[in-house]
């Protein structure tokens, strides 16, 4: 029985994760850096100019990047923590981030203790400090004012920029090929109305609706049987199942000897004697009732009278 309860348990627990993917750190990637700004790049919150990592969050859920790390050392995955305290760390989904690379973390929650060095990969790490989720490389020939750049034409599919191929920087916005197709942009073409995604989405409700019928059945089924044993009454023993024997009758037959008149004990007796051999079924078991009266068919002398023939 237990063995039957953890199965469905984890039967429940896989159903609902097929309603709902978690999102995590896992779905984060380096987009962007920059390693040497000219003088139309970005100033920061001090008015200065300095190279920039860009996060962004693949997926279609809100990722939180606070406790994860930003290193240029591979030997050193936590370099440069992301403070998990600050609220703002939370990326909306398909959205960025940007950090700047000032080599002073103590100017607060988006700058990092180490610059962009041309030449040296800039690496992403979970909140476990062990954990490499994305690194990207900065090509050593990049021209300064340019940056290095991920396009993601989909979660699973990013297509990498090359050194020969540097990119105008974009920070804070989300990098994207010019015939990339996101998959709701995709799905808005082919179903413009909305009629399959209807159909699935009322599919999926009612498949997952039957399969949990099916699994709180089965889980309360036996327990709802035991209950009703439990609760079952005894049944009352019947004159079948305790039959009345003989000296019972004897005993009874003399009792009422003694209260009533020869009448009344013949019809006991013939009662009894129907009773004892099943003949007759009363639903009152062990109950004879009967009825006084002034006249009777055992002292009617009229019938003692011989019947002589006309």
């Amino acid at each position: 029985m237990m063995k039957k309860r953890i199965l469905i348990i984890s039967l429940l627990a896989c159903l609902c994760g097929l309603g709902a993917k978690a999102q995590n750190v896992s779905d984060l990637i380096i987009s962007e850096a920059l390693a040497v700004p000219d003088s139309t790049g970005i100033l920061d919150d001090y008015g200065a100019r300095n190279g920039w990592i860009e996060i962004l969050n693949t997926s279609q859920g809100t990722v939180t990047i606070g406790g994860c790390f930003l290193t240029d050392d591979k030997s050193n995955l936590k370099k440069s923590l992301i403070p998990k305290s600050d609220s703002r760390t939370q990326i909306l989904p398909r959205q960025v981030m940007l950090f700047y690379a000032s080599g002073n973390g103590a100017q607060g929650t988006f700058y990092t203790d180490f610059k962009v060095q041309k030449g040296s990969t800039v690496y992403l790490v979970s909140n476990d400090g062990r954990t490499i989720i994305d690194s990207l490389l900065v090509p050593a020939n990049l021209p300064d004012g340019m940056s290095v750049a991920k396009f993601p034409v989909d979660a699973k599919q990013i297509k990498h920029a090359t050194s020969a191929e540097p990119c105008v920087p974009t920070p804070r916005i989300l990098n994207d090929s010019v015939d990339s197709k996101t998959k709701a942009q995709q799905m808005a073409e082919k179903d413009p109305h909305g009629f399959i995604l209807t159909i699935v989405s009322v599919s999926v409700v009612f498949l997952s609706l039957a399969i949990l019928w099916f699994l709180f059945t089965s889980l309360f089924k036996d327990k709802s049987k035991q209950t009703k044993k439990e609760a079952a009454p005894k049944k009352k023993a019947s004159s079948k199942d305790a039959p009345m024997d003989d000296a019972t009758a004897l005993a009874i037959a003399l009792a009422l000897e003694m209260e009533q008149g020869g009448d009344d004990i013949a019809a006991i007796a013939m009662a009894l004697h129907l009773h004892l051999t099943q003949s007759v079924h009363d639903a009152e078991s062990f109950v004879v009732t009967f009825q006084q009266g002034n006249s009777s068919a055992w002292r009617n002398k009229q019938l003692n009278f011989r019947q002589l023939p006309r």
